[in-house]
């Protein structure tokens, strides 16, 4: 008995030893990781919000900033970011949400829902958009002032730039037309959509699709001598989201609780190696995620999403004053959680 006793007693010291060294060893990061922060906030090259989960636990999560050029209100984890071509997500994951439903098909020509469209549109298939092999020309920024502005520049389009399912081209000309296919179908605005089908099923009520400069609790985008950003894109359906949010939906892709995964899996092929697909980059093992990897830029915004699973990592970057170097940040914050 006094012999099991003591061996109780040695086990719980071990524990209580091991539990202490993770602490301090968890402690220390987050001082690594904020003094990293810091250092690019005081460089001018961030202002935003960061979020760290590593092995499944939050390691770190900060907001440091303003929410906009005019430096008088701090940032907080509730204010919202554009997050570029990180949306595009939302309308590739619709877009297999209506094929499990049965309402599309991936090899359905884009004639089968806009049959005004030029005779291309026979050739081109739903496919296509996802993997970027359209052969659509980009959209025409200079002269496209709106979603009707795309429309008439799509209408009259005569020759596509290759043919479709034979070359690569990443273009948001893509993204448009899988918009709205998804607003044909539904009778849906994508707004709409985005929010009803996609968002609140997973608990995600903050995010707004398409903000306005008067979009409360919106962080504000700008360059380096503090010149602010209008929110207004030429084309519609860009998805702001917070901190949490994103992570959120990080989530419920990784685990399949928007599409199946199947869907997914098929959503991630690309057209070639290296190319992107509606989920950015990554890699699945037989019906698990093994990596997500998804960066986007709009105006002075860009946003990194990273998920591996092998350390059940995620790092959610949303930086509202980009220099473009978003990697090279998570790349010292990967650095500080591998040792």
């Amino acid at each position: 008995m006094h012999v099991m006793r003591g061996l109780v007693k040695k086990l719980l010291l071990v524990i209580l030893s091991l539990t202490y060294m993770c602490l301090i060893s968890n402690a220390q990061q987050r001082l690594k990781i904020d003094s990293v922060i810091n250092a690019w906030y005081q460089r001018g090259q961030f202002n935003g919000a960061v979020l760290v989960v590593d092995e499944g636990r939050e390691v770190y999560r900060k907001a440091i900033g303003y929410i906009d050029a005019s430096k008088q209100v701090p940032l907080d984890t509730r204010y919202r970011f554009h997050i570029g071509s990180i949306a595009k997500e939302f309308d590739a994951v619709g877009i297999m949400l209506l094929k499990e439903q049965g309402k599309l098909q991936l090899n359905d020509p884009l004639s089968t829902f806009f049959p005004h469209l030029p005779n291309w549109a026979k050739r081109m298939t739903v496919k296509h958009l996802l993997q970027y092999s359209s052969g659509l020309p980009k959209v025409k920024y200079n002269t496209v002032h709106g979603d009707a502005d795309n429309w008439k520049d799509l209408y009259a389009l005569q020759q596509l730039k290759f043919d479709p399912g034979t070359s690569y081209e990443y273009n948001n000309n893509n993204t448009f037309l899988r918009r709205q296919i998804i607003e044909k179908i539904t009778g849906l605005s994508f707004k709409d959509f985005v929010e009803q089908k996609l968002l609140k099923p997973i608990g995600i009520t903050d995010a707004i699709v398409d903000p306005t400069d008067q979009t409360p609790l919106m962080a504000k985008s700008f360059n380096d001598t503090f010149v602010q950003d209008k929110l207004l894109a030429p084309i519609s359906g860009w998805t702001a989201l917070n901190l949490d949010d994103l992570f959120r939906w990080s989530e419920a892709i990784n685990h399949f609780k928007i599409i199946t995964a199947v869907s997914t899996k098929e959503l991630m092929l690309p057209f070639q190696e290296n190319a992107q697909t509606g989920l950015g980059g990554g890699a699945m093992e037989q019906s698990k995620i093994i990596k997500h990897v998804h960066d986007g830029s709009l105006l002075h915004y860009q946003a990194l999403l990273y998920y591996d699973a092998t350390n059940e990592r995620t790092l959610v970057l949303l930086n509202s004053r980009r220099h473009n170097n978003i990697y090279e940040l998570a790349e010292a914050i990967d650095r500080i959680l591998e040792h």
